[in-house]
């Protein structure tokens, strides 16, 4: 029986091993011997219905590009790199074995693949593929479609058929719900909106007066009040901010410090300049990518709007700083192409795009692009930059000038020359074992700080620990254990790495370094620190009589210019208040005038895009894991959009013009749809494609893909004019007519997203506040710079706290606030205004009751609802009928009604005009468009 079993289990070895021989000696048919293999284990979880991993293997250029795990699933030749070989063989890092469930794949089987890997992985009428292929059905990737117009007979509001191809669309699409246009709303509702959409702000009741009585018209008077708001500083400043949302543009970095971004504020104004001067669109996108090589330096604000932990911030050593240098990328990557493209390329950092036909490849072929560029300070040309240049040769005489009189003074009081900055105390050769520094007061009036404390003999610092030498303090910052006096002497300067002793308190503060044995030396050298010794004496131990020897005295010198006391806390040997008041004044005009030529000689900055002239090379990142660096990729966009022919070593200025010339072609299927997309959405509330950032997979179908393709090829023909688009949405039947419901409309289409009547919707946050503004007779009309604050910053990280109260330099237009990142604006950030954390393509509309409340009883509200009764009382007299008539001309652009004003009227004399006022603020006719 034994030997029956020993002859059965040899006979069964000898077959497998004589199948695995064949195997290997035969040649391999993918037909007939691999794809039953792949069908039976492999293709119900990686076929053309299901990818999971994002691996596909009924193709084999998928197979040659891999999945998820950012490797090639056969490697032809080459089965040991194969990751169908390491996955179905259970040898592989994941430590995974397939197929997870059900039967694993015979010896024999396994063998078949290795075979077939090694011999080159053929595949009958597949052998062209390549991993780089790609194929898509992704309607945005279709050329885009002309359409000629025609007529839509029988559904106008006049009975007539429709001449705007807006409203034939939109009309034959309702045709075929059996719906139709609502009429067209009043005049005055149609003016409110109009007014609302493009400016961000109400019209005043003389401009609704001058559109009433237009001798031409209503019709006449619509068209001259579309041109009028279009021509208004306030148009730029209402779409600047949608721009703005987009790509999260913010004047402070995110994180966790958070920290302000000075001069950030110029490409804010050159979004709202552009928009004003109707910059065609291709122009402004391709000066928002290379801006530099046209002198439109603001415009590279663009590139660099994201949030960013800069290489050192977060850590210093090599793998810290290429993560953050991957960070900042991706940031520039998401923005560019979000906005322009409306793709989600960031989503391949790590492995192919699960959904779009973006390859991880693509990723950093476009990161290449952009591998010269960082993020910072740049010095802003134009005007104001040849402006400053013209006045450097005058503040320079100035400062030479200033120089010679301090010097003058300096030598008519007797008063040695100051320390120079490099803080060092020389004296004559003397023997001690201990020094000491008595400090009278600091240059800022602040505690004494010092880094490092150095005492030297010759060549060698005698004052360090490690020699020796010990320091003791008057008292060190007990609030922070860290800036202690030991500090003082351990040979650290580096701010990255030390700290600084720091005196528990202002005022009289002193150190002290003894040595091991006595020395003899010849400087005393300190490092700065927050607050310099201004007013001090430098003593010596002296070994014989044990008394305290001054070998320093600042009480005899002239004042270092950076000293910054007030003359009443200066005190100079023999001089009198008098004297000591002229070198206080002198100093401070130095410093002054040297300040005005640094700024000056450095001109205007703007915080935007740098260049580098050699950009490093730039790998695929296996896993997007920076420290496993893969093959070298060459500039490129993604290989469904095209090819810009880029080398490797491409100059890094040819790099980003080729995209920018790329991105702005006419026949681009992309930009244009993307970009109209965009406008069409703020004026109706819905973009035709909801998801307005994501023209992919994942992202929404066209409500009306003709009314798209035709806006987007009549925009590209008409020369990428967005106030033209604007003007043929807003001189529509679609934009002008009722947000009345009615029954079949809401039945078949509740949301209104065929657009069956105007969908009226809340107003922006920034639009409350500007209309609040506005209705107070308040708004500040200032446009540009600098921007108004509103929040307090405390510490030194991300710790912001509202302010509730302004005076006139706070009540401009919102989108000149100073944008705080990760911050929630006080009573308005309930109002959904986003934080910039997160690029917010179209903004959420919430309703809650913390809208209602914040509104109704923030100090801002109070305020202005007081200068709003102020502002009726003067214009409409001491009658309140006259006073609730002008009240609502100014909030809601119409008289009241008989019903209205009788009521109204028993408010105001129940409570106030200002109570009244207050109340208008917060309807919901006063903050949405109708």
């Amino acid at each position: 029986m034994a030997g029956l079993l020993i002859r059965s289990i040899s006979f069964i070895a000898m077959t497998i091993v004589g199948c695995c021989y064949a195997v290997a000696n035969e040649t391999v048919e993918f037909t007939s011997d691999v794809q039953p293999i792949l069908d039976q284990h492999c293709s119900h979880c990686h076929g053309s219905e299901e990818q999971n991993s994002g691996l596909r293997l009924d193709r084999r250029s998928s197979m040659l590009r891999g999945g998820d795990v950012g490797v090639a699933t056969v490697v032809p030749g080459n089965p040991d790199d194969s990751f169908l070989i390491a996955v179905v063989t259970g040898t592989n890092d994941l430590e995974m074995q397939m197929p997870p469930d059900g039967e694993r794949l015979s010896a024999a089987e396994i063998e078949t693949l290795k075979k077939w890997v090694t011999d080159g992985a053929p595949w009958p009428g597949q052998m062209d593929a390549t991993a780089d292929d790609i194929d898509s059905n992704l309607w945005s990737l279709e050329p885009i479609k002309t359409f000629r117009s025609e007529t839509v007979s029988g559904a106008s509001t006049d009975g007539g058929g429709f001449e705007s191809v807006i409203d034939q669309m939109i009309a034959k699409r309702l045709g075929e719900s059996d719906l139709s246009l609502s009429p067209c709303a009043d005049p005055t509702t149609q003016l409110r909106r109009l007014s609302l959409v493009i400016t961000g702000l109400p019209p005043t009741p003389d401009q609704v007066a001058l559109f009433l009585d237009d001798p031409d018209g209503v019709e006449a008077g619509y068209e001259k009040a579309v041109t009028r708001l279009l021509d208004s500083p306030a148009y730029g400043e209402r779409w600047a901010q949608h721009w703005l949302d987009v790509i999260r543009w913010a004047e402070t970095v995110g994180f966790e410090t958070n920290s302000p971004r000075p001069n950030a504020w110029p490409y804010r104004d050159w979004v709202i300049d552009s928009l004003n001067h109707d910059k065609p669109y291709d122009q402004f996108v391709f000066e928002q990518i290379a801006g530099d090589t046209v002198g439109e330096d603001a415009a590279l604000g663009f590139l660099v709007s994201g949030p960013a932990n800069l290489p050192g911030q977060i850590g210093r050593d090599d793998e810290a700083m290429r993560q953050a240098r991957q960070d900042e990328l991706d940031e520039v990557i998401q923005t560019v192409s979000q906005s322009v493209l409306g793709l989600t390329v960031g989503c391949a950092r790590c492995h192919n795009h699960k959904f779009d036909p973006i390859l991880q490849r693509d990723y950093y072929s476009m990161q290449a692009i952009f591998a010269g560029l960082s993020f910072g300070e740049r010095r802003l040309r134009g005007k104001t930059n040849d402006e400053f240049a013209a006045k450097v040769p005058a503040a320079r005489d100035r400062l030479e000038k200033l120089t010679d009189e301090s010097d003058q003074l300096r030598i008519s009081l007797s008063l040695e020359t100051p320390l120079d900055s490099l803080h060092t105390e020389t004296i004559d050769p003397v023997t001690t074992s201990s020094v000491r520094m008595e400090i009278a007061a600091t240059g800022n009036n602040g505690p004494a700080s010092l880094y490092e404390f150095e005492v030297w003999s010759g060549e060698t610092n005698a004052a360090l620990a490690t020699a020796g030498a010990t320091a003791s303090a008057s008292s060190f910052e007990l609030a922070n254990q860290t800036r202690h006096h030991d500090n003082l002497i351990d040979g650290l300067t580096d701010r990255r790495q030390a700290f600084p002793w720091v005196a528990s308190r202002k005022g009289p503060a002193w150190i002290q370094i003894d040595f091991p044995e006595p020395t003899t030396i010849d400087r005393v050298v300190w490092d700065r620190g927050s607050s310099q010794p201004a007013d001090y004496v430098l003593k010596v131990l002296d070994g014989g009589s044990g008394d305290w020897l001054v070998v320093a005295d600042t009480g005899n010198r002239y004042l270092r210019e950076d000293d910054t006391r007030p003359a009443k806390d200066v005190t100079l040997s023999g001089k009198t208040p008098e004297q000591v008041e002229l070198i206080v004044k002198a100093n401070a005009n130095l410093r002054s005038a040297r300040a005005n030529l640094k700024r000056l000689t450095a001109g205007p900055k703007v915080f935007a895009a740098s260049f580098s002239d050699s950009p490093e090379p730039t790998w695929l990142l296996h896993r997007g894991d920076p420290m496993n660096r893969r093959e070298q990729v060459v500039p490129a966009i993604p290989r469904i959009l095209g090819d810009l022919q880029l080398k490797a070593d491409e100059p890094e200025v040819n790099r980003r013009v080729s995209l920018a010339r790329d991105l702005t072609r006419q026949d681009h299927p992309l930009t244009s749809r993307v970009i109209v997309n965009r406008v069409w959405q703020h004026h109706f509330g819905e973009g035709l494609v909801d998801t307005s950032s994501d023209f992919g997979e994942m992202g929404s179908r066209p409500s009306h893909p003709e009314l798209l393709d035709a806006l987007a090829s009549n925009f590209v023909h008409g020369g990428w004019s967005l106030k033209s688009l604007h003007r043929q949405i807003v001189m529509s039947d679609t934009f002008r007519q009722s947000n009345r419901p009615y029954a079949a409309g809401t039945t078949v289409d509740a949301d209104s997203r065929l657009l069956w009547r105007y969908p009226p919707r809340r107003l922006e946050a920034e639009s409350i506040r500007d209309s609040i503004l506005q209705a107070s007779g308040k708004l500040n009309r200032q446009p540009g710079g600098p921007g108004f604050n509103l929040f307090k910053q405390r510490g030194g990280l991300a710790d912001y706290q509202p302010i509730e109260t302004f005076d006139e330099s706070g009540w401009r237009r919102m989108i000149y606030a100073h944008k705080i990142r990760m911050q929630s604006v006080d009573v308005f950030g309930a109002f959904d205004c986003p934080d910039a954390g997160q690029m917010q393509p179209k903004r959420t509309r919430s309703i809650t009751p913390t809208q209602s409340l914040g509104l109704l009883n923030s100090p801002f509200v109070l305020q202005q609802a007081k200068f709003f009764a102020d502002r009726v009382r003067a214009e409409a007299g001491d009658s309140v009928s006259d006073q609730v008539s002008c009240a609502l001309a100014i909030a809601y652009s119409r008289p009241p009604d008989v019903a209205e004003t009788k009521r109204l009227v028993q408010f105001v004399e129940t409570e106030s005009l200002a109570e009244l006022c207050r109340v208008l603020i917060n309807s919901s006719e006063f903050l949405y468009i109708p």
